[in-house]
């Protein structure tokens, strides 16, 4: 006879994708030279400045798990791991899927994505991928780079953070000002 368990299977934390994600991101640098793990920091910090405007609606394990795909958001794009490697490190389906959702491994164009993320994705994909597109057009990130890189990337998030934010909207959350 099997018996239940009496305690819940252990599980990956926010620590555990913040390790992961330092040590497969370590040597690389983002567009103006800087160590790319500065990037994924901000967005984790701009997700956890999210999740005020979800008042009861998030339990702690989505929580954890949004800051799990914040963390992990661009393994799948810019390393050589895949989905298949997040879950043998033991993530949970939910958090890989979460990861998968908001990587563009198709290339499909820009709009075309967030337009998919807008549709089908989870409200906390949704925040994670709004906190990344507004790290990348942020001012004080942008002014690193040359004029020509700075429209570019603008014209590229801009729309797509009006679409994020509306979508993040319709499925409950309030944004309380910009992170």
């Amino acid at each position: 006879m099997t018996r239940p368990l009496l305690l819940r299977p252990l599980r990956r934390t926010a620590s555990d994708a913040e390790a992961f994600a330092r040590a497969v991101h370590d040597t690389q640098t983002d567009k103006a030279g800087d160590p790319y793990v500065t990037h994924l920091v901000r967005v984790v910090g701009r997700a956890s400045a999210k999740l005020a405007g979800l008042p009861g609606i998030l339990s702690s394990e989505t929580v954890c798990e949004l800051l799990q795909v914040a963390w992990l958001h661009d393994v799948i794009e810019d390393t050589p791991y895949d989905g298949d490697h997040l879950l043998a490190e033991g993530f949970s389906e939910r958090v890989v899927h979460g990861v998968t959702t908001l990587s563009n491994l198709a290339k499909t164009p820009y709009p075309d994505f967030i337009a998919g993320i807008v549709v089908h994705a989870s409200l906390p994909a949704i925040l994670v991928k709004l906190s990344d597109n507004e790290d990348n057009a942020d001012p004080d990130r942008l002014a690193k780079l040359d004029a020509a890189t700075q429209a570019r990337l603008l014209a590229k998030y801009e729309p797509s953070m009006a679409s994020l934010r509306a979508a993040a909207r319709a499925k409950g959350w309030q944004d309380r000002g910009r992170a």
